[in-house]
């Protein structure tokens, strides 16, 4: 008789008498029942329970009337945890000292705790001579102490405590339960207490692989390179029979591991599925954001976290007037980039502009509540912080699924378990970790028992009694299935054996978990599938088989002399991710991948040639290539950034240019330099995403830099120069409380990271204004507008003349304008990088230097038309480097190549206008552009196709241009 056999002969004993199952598991019981009916019919008076769910409800009466509260395993970590920490506090030299209160280190401790408390030791009983280490001895011993005084002033027990709260029970019950039972001495006594003479054992099974009823069973096995192939080829396996999906269980050896394919596949090919353990949370909406917004703490508050979860829709803002991509759009373009302090600056609605101020006082409203109710510094509480991520998930995560709903309720549930527990303030990330621990507790999907129409999947630990004939074990390599012996470090075996009989020890525990594992197996009935991983991808190393495969194999033939070369020789080949092993209709196709796999192979299993059907197939694919093959070819081409508009539809005259938008200096400056660049920014408008990255070592990116410095040699000249009409009365004092007011200024809105690099970089500023300062006082010209603006009297951008009556809109802004005669100027333009392209030589550079010369001319203009100085001659133009890096040089250009520029621009737009927008000739210029991952090197493949005599014609404008110096 087998298993079920036997337990159906003990409840017919005495059919009218009550039993109670007692199962590891609820779904355990269950599972043992239901097929006990399928194969006698229905039975009665039999209950399923645990050995801790029926002791905690005849406990439950007796711990009322005592008003005593039961600790969960959950609470009574945090009870050890604040025990541990008074130890620290009261001896900085404890054997665990207050540094050491990890996760992992506490839940170490309160297994052992737990451990000892089961086997039935109480402190008093406990010598710390008995352990290696006489300090951790005293240590184990005193915190044991603590914990039962603990339990006792505070009214709690635990389970072990509750076998003093049992009594006897004086009915006819029956206790039916399986061996091994697994059973602590604590928890022997407290069954045996409720069960007295009425408790029956029944003997496991034989090993599976010793079993003669298990080897009847037709088996099948094979092996695959990688776990992801083993999943794949149980999946075509399982596809050429869909009748028996829901007969089917598939048991996890690594249920971890595998569980998450398993899913996919199943979600992939429209299987359902039922899986005993569920899955983690972060395979749910709400679980990825209860998770993503610890990493966003974590991190320090990264903008681009929040902008992730957003964009996937994990999470969303109840204030509906914007959309999910109104807010991503206004937290990338804001650069808070990361930091408490810079969400609360930068979001002030002084600092935000018109269009985004509503928008962004909304978004500062939410802030401020995350902000206002989470701690700083040391003092952050891991079960304040997890009530504030279940708020968090109730106010921001829509609930779209079944499973959203299920991760909200077990979010409220384990803050509601843990509301009366206590927990000392810590640093924040381990605050962090102490939640994500609490989190990993919660499942989704799970369905401990099988469902109709649907595969079940089980782990190893807990699958074979669902009763379905056909089961698949995966992961039977010899890693994976081997079980762990290794010892308590805490608590070493030499140690158990010393203090307690009943401590279980680590090759104890191991032979156990084996043999009711190989018991469990052996009542398998049906069509068995056996298969392992035979390469490990991620350690890039191969894997052997599990000694039980082989074991199986000498079962189904009888011969016990086979070894693992006739394994070998039985598994064939290893199946792979594509189904290239499978003769068409042996199997039926996973996805994409097995589809093509099967119609590129002909019956002699060689490989067809597809590449016209994957042309034909995939047209984007087949797009790709053309653009590939038009790249190589010598002609330029759509690829190249050569439009080819139809040239007699363009006019060579700049006053039929399309002048709609007003054209800037730095744009054709941009074309001059890369035609592909301008192309990317200013006709398709694409923009890179303008997120700040967190840099410990830096306060101010390049451009803030140059703002503030521009902002302090604005305001100091203004105010020497009375607004530009006094001669400069050059005051240090004054320069210094400026450059400090601005400092100021600036911290306010862009926090620094730290300190020191504040400090560093105030320094740095310091010292380029005294530059600044030190070439002003030597200067003897009359400085008269500042940050001035080139626009008509109504606001518009102005109308620029150049020589021979050509025209263009132009809008920009000169930093500076000094009078150095009568009637006579000089604009300045002030950099804050460096002095290197700048020649002297270099008057126009190719065309990438043009904002001297264009700001001249509409500096003079703007100077006469406005009638500030009808006679007005601009006649020098200066790139200024008033830093520390430019040592206060100066490149100067005398406006007086008018003509040139004339025909400069005019070549620039004609050449523009044909729609040529190739990339730049410098290929240094790449490495600093934001469309490098979309352009790659296409600068350095141009150079052949730029000195071809078949593209003359259409570069010949543009390379006129490169060739002005």
């Amino acid at each position: 008789m087998d298993l079920f056999d036997r337990l159906y002969q003990k409840i017919n004993e005495a059919p009218l008498s009550p039993k109670v199952l007692l199962a590891r598991s609820y779904a355990q019981g269950h599972q043992l029942l239901e097929q006990i009916c399928k194969r006698y019919g229905a039975v009665f008076n039999v209950e399923v329970q645990t050995l801790r769910g029926i002791v905690t409800a005849h406990t439950k009466s007796e711990l009322f009337r005592r008003k005593i509260r039961l600790l969960d395993e959950g609470q009574a970590l945090w009870v050890v945890r604040e025990l541990m920490k008074q130890l620290a506090l009261e001896n900085p030299m404890s054997y665990i000292n207050e540094s050491m209160l990890k996760p992992g280190i506490v839940n170490q401790v309160n297994r052992v705790i737990s451990d000892m408390r089961l086997a039935g030791l109480r402190s008093d009983e406990v010598k710390a001579e008995c352990f290696t280490n006489l300090h951790k001895g005293e240590y184990l011993k005193r915190l044991l102490a603590l914990y039962e005084k603990y339990l006792q002033e505070n009214g709690r027990t635990d389970a072990a405590g509750l076998a003093d709260y049992l009594k006897p029970v004086g009915d006819e019950t029956v206790y039916l339960v399986l061996a091994p039972t697994g059973w602590t001495l604590v928890e022997r006594n407290m069954i045996h207490k409720l069960s007295g003479e009425r408790l029956c054992i029944l003997d496991s099974e034989a090993p599976f692989y010793r079993n003669e009823a298990f080897s009847k069973n037709p088996f099948t096995m094979f092996r695959a390179t990688g776990s992801l192939a083993e999943v794949k080829e149980g999946f075509r396996r399982i596809l050429s029979d869909p009748a028996a999906l829901d007969r089917m269980e598939i048991m996890l050896s690594d249920y971890e591991h595998y569980a998450p394919m398993i899913h996919s596949h199943a979600e992939a090919v429209g299987v359902e599925c039922t899986l005993s353990n569920g899955l983690p949370l972060v395979f749910c909406d709400a679980g990825k954001a209860a998770l993503g917004i610890l990493d966003w703490i974590a991190e320090g508050f990264p903008v681009k976290r929040l902008a992730e979860m957003l964009r996937h829709g994990y999470i969303s803002f109840s204030d509906e007037r914007w959309t999910r991509t109104d807010w991503v759009r206004l937290l990338e373009k804001s650069g808070i980039g990361w930091g408490r302090e810079r969400y609360l600056a930068i979001l002030r609605p002084e600092r935000l502009g018109e269009e985004e101020w509503e928008q962004g006082t909304a978004l500062l409203t939410y802030v401020k509540d995350w902000f206002d109710r989470l701690p700083e510094g040391n003092e952050w509480n891991p079960l304040i912080l997890l009530d504030w991520v279940t708020d968090f998930v109730q106010k921001h995560v829509p609930a779209r699924s079944l499973d959203d709903a299920h991760v909200g309720a077990a979010l409220k549930e384990l803050t509601k378990r843990y509301s009366a527990s206590s927990c000392e303030p810590m640093p924040m990330d381990l605050a962090v970790q102490y939640v994500k621990e609490m989190l990993a507790a919660i499942r989704i999907r799970a369905a401990a028992t099988p469902k109709p129409g649907a595969i079940h999947i089980s782990s190893l630990q807990n699958g074979g009694w669902s009763g379905r004939d056909r089961t698949w074990i995966l992961g039977m390599d010899e890693r994976t299935w081997s079980i762990s012996a290794v010892q308590d470090p805490l608590l070493l075996d030499q140690e158990r054996i010393t203090l307690s009989e009943h401590l279980e020890l680590a090759k104890e525990r191991a032979k156990n978990v084996r043999s009711e594992r190989e018991s469990r197996l052996s009542q398998i009935r049906g069509e068995i599938w056996l298969s392992y991983s035979s390469y490990d991808i991620g350690e890039q190393k191969s894997q052997g088989p599990a000694f039980e495969m082989l074991q199986v194999l000498r079962l189904q033939t009888g011969d016990s002399s086979l070894d693992y070369g006739a394994l070998e020789h039985s598994l064939g080949e290893p199946y792979r991710v594509m189904d290239i092993m499978h003769t068409t209709g042996e199997s039926a196709p996973v996805d994409g991948i097995d589809a093509w796999a099967g119609l590129l192979q002909e019956a002699n299993g060689k490989s067809k040639d597809g590449w016209q059907a994957m042309m034909q197939t995939y047209p984007a694919l087949a797009a790709g290539y053309q653009a590939l093959a038009f790249r190589l070819d010598e002609r330029l081409s759509a690829y190249d950034g050569w439009l080819e508009i139809d040239s007699s539809t363009i006019s060579r005259d700049l006053d039929d240019v399309p002048r709609s938008d007003a054209i800037s200096v730095s744009q054709l400056e941009k074309y001059a330099s890369c035609g592909l660049q301008y192309y990317f920014y200013y006709v398709l408008k694409l923009r890179p995403k303008e997120v700040s990255e967190f840099d410990r070592t830096r306060w101010l990116q390049a451009s803030e830099r140059g703002s503030l410095l521009h902002d302090i040699f604005r305001r100091y000249l203004e105010d020497v120069t009375d607004k530009g009409t006094k001669p400069a009365q050059h005051d240090k004092g004054r320069l210094v409380e400026i450059v400090e007011a601005v400092i100021r200024e600036n911290a306010l809105s862009i926090p620094a990271p730290n300190p020191h690099v504040f400090n560093k970089e105030c320094e740095e500023i310091r010292r380029d204004a005294e530059v600044f300062y030190l070439h002003e006082v030597g200067r003897t010209d009359q400085p008269c507008f500042f940050e001035l603006e080139l626009a008509a009297q109504d606001g518009e951008p102005m109308e620029i003349q150049l020589p021979g009556g050509k025209q263009f809109k132009l809008k920009g802004f000169v930093d500076r304008v000094d009078r150095i005669g009568p009637h006579e100027y000089r604009i300045i333009d002030y950099k804050t990088g460096s002095t290197s392209k700048y020649k002297a030589a270099a008057y126009f550079s190719g065309g990438t230097q043009l904002q001297h010369a264009i700001y001249s001319i509409a500096v003079e203009q703007w100077l006469r038309e406005t009638g500030r100085d009808p006679k007005a001659r601009v006649t020098e133009a200066e790139y200024y480097f008033p830093t520390e890096r430019g040592r206060g040089e100066k490149a100067t250009r005398l406006q007086n190549r008018r003509e040139d520029l004339a025909s400069v621009v005019s070549k620039l737009l004609d050449s523009r206008n044909r729609g040529v927008y190739i990339p730049a000739k410098d290929s240094m210029v790449c490495r600093w552009c934001d469309y490098q991952a979309v352009c790659g090197s296409h600068a350095d493949g141009m150079a052949g196709k730029r000195e071809s005599s078949i593209n003359a014609d259409i570069l010949s404008t543009l390379l006129e241009v490169e060739r002005h110096d």
